[in-house]
């Protein structure tokens, strides 16, 4: 659902289009992302862009793990994506980034970090 701000809500993560051209993507606390909850953050991402792929920050600092099925359904749409930064605070959500990584290999960059600020200072650059 789109309010008037433009943000996407969910019951598991809200995104938006940033002011600087950046997508950010917000996973509520302890979600196990599963295949349901990747098609719907891609179908949002989707509605959010003008056709062109756009940076992605993901805040996962606190959740649960992603299926395999999830994982394939990203991979499937990295034409969404010039690069993503993945916020990462605590040792379980590292542990789930280093492995989404090794695992998905996914097609655009991605990088780790401990906050929000490093993740938008890397990201601009890939705004088109």
């Amino acid at each position: 659902m789109t309010d008037t701000s433009g943000e996407i809500t969910n019951p598991k993560f809200r995104m938006w289009l940033r002011p600087d051209g950046i997508v950010q993507l917000v996973w509520e606390p302890g979600v196990a992302i599963r295949l349901d909850d990747a098609i719907a953050s891609t179908d949002a991402m989707r509605t959010l862009l003008d056709g062109r792929p756009r940076p992605l920050l993901v805040d996962a600092h606190a959740t649960g793990a992603v299926d395999k099925l999830a994982r394939t359904e990203y991979a499937r749409h990295s034409d969404l994506v010039s690069a993503v930064g993945l916020i990462v605070s605590t040792p379980l959500s590292r542990m789930t980034g280093n492995f989404f990584l090794r695992v998905t290999k996914p097609e655009s960059l991605t990088q780790l970090f401990d906050d929000e600020a490093s993740a938008a200072a890397w990201l601009i650059d890939f705004v088109p």
